[in-house]
């Protein structure tokens, strides 16, 4: 028998390691590197099926209050591609960087 929900995660694991350059799966976690304050970091991302679905929101909603507006992600579609940015654009925020000292 497979597992519950071992499709998405395959599928959800693709689309995060396409989306972050560099990323990668040590053991059972996915490894996303980035750069904070200078010093390389990577954060852990574990996918996991829960158990029981909940609403959005449902640990602070007031029963009744509230109208559900829950739309779920079809991973059966080909997900959209990520904009790339261009030189360009790269150029326009480092100078704006600079003129704000930033």
């Amino acid at each position: 028998m497979a597992l519950k929900g071992a499709e998405t995660k395959a599928k959800v694991t693709e689309i995060i390691l396409n989306m972050f350059p560099g990323s990668f799966i040590y053991e059972k976690d996915i490894r996303i590197p980035y750069k904070e304050n200078g010093e390389d970091i990577q954060l852990k991302c574990s996918l996991t099926c829960a158990k029981v679905n909940v609403e959005p929101n449902g640990d602070i909603a007031i029963p009744g209050a509230i109208e559900s507006n829950n739309e779920m992600i079809n991973f059966s579609e080909e997900p959209k591609p990520i904009a790339q940015v261009s030189q360009e654009e790269k150029d326009n925020v480092r100078k704006l960087m600079e003129t704000f000292g930033l």
